[in-house]
């Protein structure tokens, strides 16, 4: 029971302290160790790699030293799946008080202040598991017992409840330590394998706030420098949601005029990315093309091709009678459309509101056809 960091997968590369240069020292006293060694371990994205490692002097506390050029993410540990999340920076010097038996949760950091943050959300993310693991528990005594609609609605609501209590915790320590490393690691906390704190729809604010805060601190740091590219591709993704407003295009139709999509507000529209070298954005193409004069009064069509040749786009069109607005750059996949809505395969269709709001994304015929009925056009 452990804040589980960003870095997946590592592997813990045992290796000895080259030289004597060191700008940060860590005293680890642990009761019960006996004379086992202790180690000090460097994250980062691709892996773990030891800095330094130790045997107890006379007085049972172990001296761990190292060199940092910026604020790091470290580890100490006796054994590789139990260990200490630590934050160092340039001329830390600090204590972490703890047990053999119980190394990686009843611990207490003295002298850094980031490290102590996470040392806070540690012994919360434990106490909230162990909320977790109590309900868990009694929902699976529970099953078979006449009241069992009752007791899982009641262990729901709670469920709900534990999980909200360590969301809220959470945010507040982003909110409070914007600048700290330890935010970064907040981020990434789960409940559970599949049961992240913070989701990135709706919590892509809190990304934000950690990346622009953290970037211009630590602008060369790598795991900052990944979290800035993801902030970066979220805020691409997000703005193609729906409930944005649809990223304006302005191309040539077949007669070298300039259509925009902005022109079609007022009306509802459904942007299709497809070309005549795909089967598939053909097949359902023809699909929409059966339902345009039932809803063309209230629903324009913005056909968008990936062609490269002009004759080809163009005799598609003519053979099989498509109906609607039809641009093109003839630019194929480098065309600026790829990346304004991230374009990866064929088709992708859009539906967008009389306002110029994305309603919905990967829309069918059938969703069309279902709209239609229900009167929405």
């Amino acid at each position: 029971m452990r804040i589980t960091c960003f870095i997946s997968g590592i592997m813990l590369l045992v290796c000895s302290c080259s030289g004597h240069r060191h700008n940060f020292e860590v005293e680890v006293d642990v009761q019960g160790a006996g004379n086992q060694m202790i180690y000090l371990a460097r994250r980062t994205l691709s892996g773990t790699t030891v800095v330094d490692s130790a045997m107890p002097d006379k007085s049972g506390s172990y001296k761990l030293e190292g060199f940092t050029g910026q604020p790091d993410f470290y580890i100490t540990y006796l054994q590789p799946r139990q260990y200490i999340n630590l934050i160092i920076h340039p001329g830390d010097a600090f204590t972490v008080r703890t047990d053999a038996a119980a190394f990686d949760i009843n611990y207490l950091v003295e002298g850094s202040k980031d490290s102590r943050l996470i040392q806070k959300m540690v012994n919360k993310q434990t106490r909230t598991l162990e909320k977790i693991t109590a309900i868990s528990t009694e929902f699976e005594n529970s099953m078979g017992s006449k009241d069992f609609d009752k007791i899982k609605a009641r262990i729901d609501k709670t469920y709900e409840q534990i999980v909200a209590e360590h969301r809220e915790f959470s945010i507040s320590l982003i909110e409070e330590n914007p600048g700290s490393l330890a935010s970064l690691m907040a981020l990434y906390q789960q409940l559970g394998r599949n049961t992240p704190v913070f989701d990135y729809r709706k919590d892509f604010r809190y990304y934000e706030m950690v990346d622009s805060n953290l970037t211009p601190l630590y602008p060369n740091a790598e795991a900052i420098i990944d979290l800035n590219h993801k902030v970066t591709e979220l805020r691409d993704i997000l703005r193609l949601e729906a409930g944005s407003p649809a990223p304006d295009l302005a191309l040539p139709d077949p007669q070298n005029q300039i259509i925009s999509l902005s022109s079609l507000k007022g009306k509802y529209v459904l942007l299709v990315f497809w070309a005549s070298w795909s089967s598939q954005s053909l097949a359902e193409l023809m699909k929409f093309n059966t339902l345009y004069l039932k809803i063309a009064e209230s629903v324009e069509y913005y056909q968008v091709s990936l062609d490269r040749t002009r004759d080809s786009w163009l005799k598609v069109q003519t053979d099989r009678k498509l109906k609607g607005i039809h641009v093109s750059d003839l630019k194929y996949w480098d065309s600026p459309v790829i990346s304004l809505y991230h374009i990866e395969q064929l088709p992708v269709v859009y539906l967008i509101d009389r306002q110029g709001t994305i309603m919905g994304r990967n829309v069918t015929a059938d969703d069309l056809r279902k709209m239609m009925e229900e009167g929405r056009f």
